[in-house]
């Protein structure tokens, strides 16, 4: 698989030094366009669709944080990486739904770790959730798929775009599941890409750019729950 990465930065020795190390973690795996005006990448969104974002944060007429919320106008999960001089950027990021921060200078440990997670995150090697329903098959991929409500017999796959219906038993859908699901309560399993936040009796997904969906969190799954919501989000922030 080939990873398409928009690169956007004003400073063309910047965005090539970005580009040489990408192309030093892997020369196959990126495929990439470089943007030196921000307002040609989100003209680009139009007709493109990039799996990885790597932006400045600093531009003469707009900001690293509006190009990133243009780009989550259509695309809430693609990693944005932002690249600045300046720690008091940091808060205002995350809003945004920022996957990683780098302080410049841009060195290779710093990228190299950053795409070490974001990678991760992709998860390129996964599998696809495949069920049918009225004798129609559908395959998923998991990423795409922000959890699964239990009805009975009955299991329902929400996604950002639809929910799917299928018939199977809990245990079964556990075991057709990758490491990224997990059981908060008899009705719901959660894919921790999609959390927004983690409370003590709930858990908010993110849905889209501007919708979120409360979980809860049952007694009988709470403390396990919370075990693996802890970890599996750790190996995604850090």
């Amino acid at each position: 698989m080939v990873i398409k990465v928009a690169i956007c930065d004003d400073v063309p020795i910047t965005a090539k030094e970005i580009e040489k190390l990408l192309l030093e973690y892997d020369s196959s795996l990126f495929e990439m366009d470089i943007f030196y005006n921000p307002l040609r990448l989100i003209e680009s969104l139009e007709e493109n669709t990039y799996d990885m974002f790597i932006l400045d944060m600093e531009f003469p007429n707009l900001s690293g944080l509006e190009i990133a919320e243009a780009i989550r106008g259509n695309n809430y999960t693609s990693p944005i990486i932002f690249i600045t001089s300046f720690k008091e950027y940091m808060e205002k990021a995350f809003k945004v739904n920022t996957f990683d921060y780098i302080l410049k200078p841009v060195t290779k440990s710093k990228l190299h770790a950053a795409l070490n997670r974001a990678i991760k995150y992709l998860d390129l090697n996964e599998s696809k959730f495949t069920f049918t329903f009225n004798k129609v098959f559908y395959s998923l991929p998991f990423s795409d798929i922000i959890y699964f409500e239990k009805n009975k017999r009955k299991a329902f796959i929400h996604t950002p775009s639809d929910t799917y219906e299928t018939i199977l038993h809990t245990k079964a859908l556990l075991s057709k599941v990758n490491d990224n699901f997990v059981q908060v309560h008899t009705s719901f399993v959660v894919n921790v890409r999609y959390i927004k936040q983690v409370r003590n009796n709930t858990v908010t997904m993110k849905v889209n750019d501007k919708q979120t969906v409360d979980i809860p969190i049952s007694r009988k799954f709470k403390d396990h729950a919370n075990k693996q919501l802890l970890m599996k989000l750790r190996d995604f922030i850090y």
